[in-house]
């Protein structure tokens, strides 16, 4: 219904009177009331309140160079880093000093555990799209692991950085021949190429949250 039509039942809804129900004039026009104040309440709505879409995004990454800085969600320590060389869909950087690979922004341990360029199955992710999910094995550090990663929503986030729209991305891993668990998620801000915030936590207890302050 239409805000026009919404008004024309309530400048008509007065003149009727609803006799086989016991209804008076005086409740009708309240009902009209009632109903043109819920009109202009909707049409007061904020745009940001509607379901958030977003559409495919391609891989992207940050230029080489770009300077880093992160922020500890819990302990608020800060860390500096900067990106590094993109090769097919893996990114690199410099993270407390130290060298670090993911694949499409979502697996770090994919490519010390071997997975090409290209991701092979895991490449069926790009372009993110929601519902989109790949299932894989994997072997690191002697040991087998199985993990599902999926196009989780999207969610506009707002870290120190500034306000992102992002694709949550969920990793579920499991030790194939053990009781060992894991859940990662990470927001993805397809716009700016690079991941915004990430969380990890085990099933032992142990876990961290991180928020990007700045790139530079």
């Amino acid at each position: 219904m239409s805000f026009r039509s919404i008004c024309a039942f309530a400048a008509f809804a007065p003149k009727v009177r609803l006799s086989t129900f016991g209804h008076s004039l005086r409740s009708v026009t309240a009902a009209s009331a009632l109903i043109l104040s819920f009109a202009l309440f909707s049409l007061s709505v904020p745009a940001f309140a509607q379901e958030l879409a977003l559409p495919p995004a391609p891989f992207k990454a940050l230029p080489e160079g770009t300077q880093m800085i992160w922020e500890n969600m819990d302990t608020g320590e800060r860390v500096e880093g900067v990106v590094g060389r993109t090769s097919g869909r893996i990114v690199s950087w410099i993270w407390k000093g130290r060298s670090f690979s993911s694949w499409g922004h979502v697996c770090i341990d994919c490519v010390a555990a071997g997975v090409s360029p290209d991701g092979g199955v895991l490449g069926r992710l790009y372009p993110l799209e929601v519902g989109k999910a790949v299932t894989f094995t994997r072997t690191w550090a002697g040991q087998r692991w199985k993990d599902r990663i999926s196009v989780d929503s999207v969610e506009r986030i707002e870290v120190p950085a500034g306000t992102f729209d992002a694709f949550v991305l969920l990793r579920q891993s499991e030790q194939v021949d053990g009781d060992w668990r894991a859940e990662q998620r990470t927001w993805y801000a397809p716009e700016l190429g690079w991941v915004v915030r990430f969380e990890g936590f085990n099933n032992r207890g142990v876990g961290e949250r991180w928020q990007a302050v700045g790139f530079d």
